[in-house]
């Protein structure tokens, strides 16, 4: 007759322990999760911090803009990952830098990934909507620079350079040709972002851009494995991706042009019009 409980000294998986054996060392505990409490107080510093750096350089309606901007580009992303599956995510963010939406898994499909990544950009021109609302109502047009940096934000975001969104959506685009061409897209970019922007007599930028780009192509793979693209989702996502950046330079230019803003594509400056 076969005994259907296991006792200490039956065959089982786990064995009899061995007198002899070293006591087997206790599990590490598992790291306890900031309260919200934490969570906020870590947020508010941090968006003061990046309001203030920004407020500094550019002035309070820029540092205005730009957090709000971060926030609903953001919320865009956190939106699309928790539609997909890829939740729960949150907002986090980043002193000096900017925000990220956080993901408790990577995404099934290339496709979705590509949607998560574009979801930011496209959602995020949303906050330039109350800028171009008050210039109309006040009467004043430099309110159409917050809308400008709205834009802005969201159209460096669309930049196949690591570690912007546009690398996270025109990548698998890429990849789906040849895999060496999104290598290839990830060194041309990223050379020149980085040679751009220290032309500007930015250190930081291209340093953050560099070691972006260094790590990608040192990794084994550029993403979590997924379910590669059908020829179908490649070119949705390809329309996608244009239609997003048409977009996004459209608002960009038409708030530059109502607030007087000029570029200098040379230096990489804004002035404004004489």
């Amino acid at each position: 007759m076969v005994d259907d409980v296991a006792t200490p000294d039956s065959a089982a998986p786990w064995g009899p322990r061995d007198p002899g054996a070293a006591p087997r060392p206790p599990e590490p505990a598992p790291r306890a999760e900031p309260s919200r409490l934490q969570t906020w107080i870590w947020g508010t510093v941090s968006t003061l911090l990046l309001a203030g750096w920004i407020a500094w350089q550019m002035g309070w309606l820029w540092a205005l803009a730009a957090v709000v901007g971060v926030f609903v580009h953001e919320i865009g992303h956190v939106l699309v990952i928790n539609r997909v599956g890829s939740g729960p995510s949150r907002i986090r963010i980043i002193p000096f830098f900017g925000g990220a939406a956080t993901m408790a898994r990577p995404p099934l499909t290339d496709f979705k990934g590509v949607l998560i990544a574009l979801a930011g950009p496209a959602f995020g021109l949303i906050a330039a909507l109350p800028f171009f609302g008050l210039a109309a109502w006040t009467g004043d047009s430099a309110w159409k620079q917050g809308a400008f940096v709205v834009a802005a934000i969201n159209l460096l975001n669309l930049a196949p350079a690591p570690p912007l969104d546009g690398s996270k959506a025109l990548g698998p685009l890429l990849a789906r040709i040849h895999p060496m061409l999104e290598r290839g897209a990830l060194v041309a970019v990223g050379s020149f972002a980085a040679v751009w922007t220290m032309s500007r007599g930015s250190l930081l930028m291209p340093l953050i851009i560099g070691l972006s780009v260094l790590a990608s192509l040192r990794a084994p793979r550029l993403r979590e494995p997924a379910e590669p693209l059908t020829w179908s989702e490649w070119t949705l996502g390809l329309s996608l991706y244009l239609t997003a950046l048409a977009l996004c330079a459209a608002v960009a230019g038409a708030a530059a042009l109502g607030a007087g803003l000029r570029f200098n594509f040379a230096f990489g400056s804004f002035g404004a019009h004489p």
